[in-house]
């Protein structure tokens, strides 16, 4: 949410297995849709998967859109600090949250479970 509105997004996740590891990474471009522009978009990256210590898969900042081809609707592809530090980043953590709660393709891969009803 933000301002009390829904945030739109759009998202691309990419889901990895290897070497017994299984983990997601996932872009989000954050910015208005309703026009044909794209100045305001900014888009994040994280990568989902295991991490020191943790039992459960844990979500980490990256570069976004790294592997992603460059295309006007990315924006500003934000690096690792730019998003730490960037005003919208908890508007991606509701998106990440979104994603690996309601998209059957990453949850199962993540997590082996499908959501229930």
């Amino acid at each position: 949410m933000r301002d009390g509105e829904p945030v739109a997004a759009v998202y691309y996740a990419s889901c990895y297995h290897h070497d017994g590891v299984h983990e997601a990474w996932i872009d989000a471009i954050l910015g208005s849709w309703a026009t044909e522009t794209f100045d305001d978009h900014v888009t994040f990256g994280c990568r989902v998967g295991p991490v020191a210590d943790s039992p459960t898969p844990a979500a980490t900042l990256v570069n976004g859109g790294a592997v992603a081809a460059d295309s006007p609707i990315y924006g500003h592809k934000l690096s690792r600090d730019e998003g730490l530090a960037h005003p919208r980043l908890a508007e991606f953590w509701q998106v990440v949250d979104t994603v690996l709660e309601h998209d059957e393709v990453v949850r199962q891969h993540m997590y082996g479970t499908a959501q229930s009803s």
